[in-house]
């Protein structure tokens, strides 16, 4: 039995992987006070039966240079995560406070990292640096990582086993949540990605925009406004709820949309042409494509999203069937959508970083 723990910026969700996905997974306030978060901890390792647990993996999203494979947590590897935080604050420090937790109330538990960074490691040269001067590469880390790799693995995976005759599959897989991104997945490697050094880059997201032209960050320091306040701007208060005004929840901004709110109809043709524009871009790093993949909350359970994107792109040979796209009776998670007249064949599966992490930590454990 493996123990998964995947911390956001305010709550931390935890659940068992034994036989497949927990049933009833669990979420908890990540609490600032150590006392409370780990009395949390407690009282969920204690219900969940964690004295029988083989091994604790938790999500890292960042692990910058340092870490491009899963690896059991030590007092020093906890120092390495704590100056990765600059990279993504408000992922990191929820993240060691849940390993500092976990180590305290389940000492007897070995405790995995598994980072969503470690999948790009496959990314070249031409892919992950930026053409800025030497010396922002070399000496103060200035490069691509890219994010959503947890799931993006167990896609490549996934899309293997289920197209096992492709001699050459060239798969671009959309990560459609909260946090969006897109990445180029050529015979199971990442080629190509959205995101960048840090979780902003890419698509349009909940409350971040995306791609943004750097420019515009110098105007605004210069009329004054503080580096602080635009960490919050780009973090908190842009992307869906920035044009919309509604709100951070794809849901709700496409309920204001179907009522006719011109900034929701506006932030969702945005978020459209964003997407597809990024599968032409991602397609085009494989010089091909065979597979378009559509996965997270809203990839997996938005049909007129899927609609928009796909829409924009029959030049590349994408044909949807309306359909297969339309939610199934049935319970099937992974299932095709597209066309059988079309040249790419489309896919929703279901996101499944806990697959990826209870894989490491099988790994990490038997490798020691």
């Amino acid at each position: 039995m493996i123990l998964i723990a995947n911390p956001g910026s305010s709550t931390l969700k935890l659940s068992v992987h034994q036989n497949g996905r927990d049933p009833s997974p669990h979420s908890i306030e990540l609490h600032d006070d150590p006392s409370r978060l780990d009395r949390a901890m407690k009282d969920w390792i204690d219900s969940r039966a964690g004295h029988l647990a083989t091994g604790f993996g938790v999500r890292i999203v960042h692990g910058g240079t340092l870490f491009s494979a899963p690896v059991r947590v030590t007092d020093e590897v906890l120092s390495s995560l704590a100056r990765l935080s600059p990279l993504a604050p408000l992922h990191m420090g929820p993240a060691i406070r849940t390993i500092e937790s976990i180590r305290r109330m389940a000492p007897h538990i070995p405790v995995i990292a598994s980072f969503d960074t470690a999948f790009h490691a496959t990314l070249s040269p031409d892919a992950y640096r930026y053409a800025v001067p030497e010396d922002w590469y070399v000496n103060k880390g200035v490069r691509k990582f890219g994010f959503h790799g947890l799931s993006y693995d167990y896609i490549a995976w996934r899309m293997s086993s289920l197209l096992p005759r492709e001699k050459r599959l060239r798969t671009v897989a959309l990560h459609l949540g909260n946090g969006a991104s897109g990445c180029a997945i050529l015979d199971g490697r990442s080629v190509e990605t959205t995101m960048g050094m840090t979780p902003l880059d890419g698509l349009v997201m909940g409350t971040r925009p995306g791609m943004l032209d750097p420019g515009v960050l110098l105007t605004l320091l210069r009329q004054g406004v503080h580096p602080d306040r635009l960490e919050e701007d780009l973090n908190h208060r842009s992307g869906l709820l920035g044009v919309s005004g509604v709100s951070s929840d794809y849901r709700e901004v496409e309920s204001a949309a179907d009522k006719g709110d011109p900034r929701a109809l506006l932030a969702l043709r945005m978020a459209a042409r964003r997407a597809a524009g990024a599968v032409a871009w991602l397609a085009s790093a494989m010089e091909g494509l065979s597979c378009l993949v559509f996965t997270g909350g809203i990839g997996e359970h938005s049909a007129s999203f899927r609609k928009a994107v796909c829409d924009r792109l029959s030049y590349l040979g994408v044909r949807l069937d309306e359909r297969k796209n339309d939610p199934p009776d049935s319970g099937t998670p992974d299932r095709p959508i597209s066309d059988d007249l079309g040249f790419v064949s489309v896919w929703i599966i279901e996101a499944r970083e806990d697959w990826t992490i209870a894989r490491d930590v099988e790994a990490v454990l038997s490798s020691s």
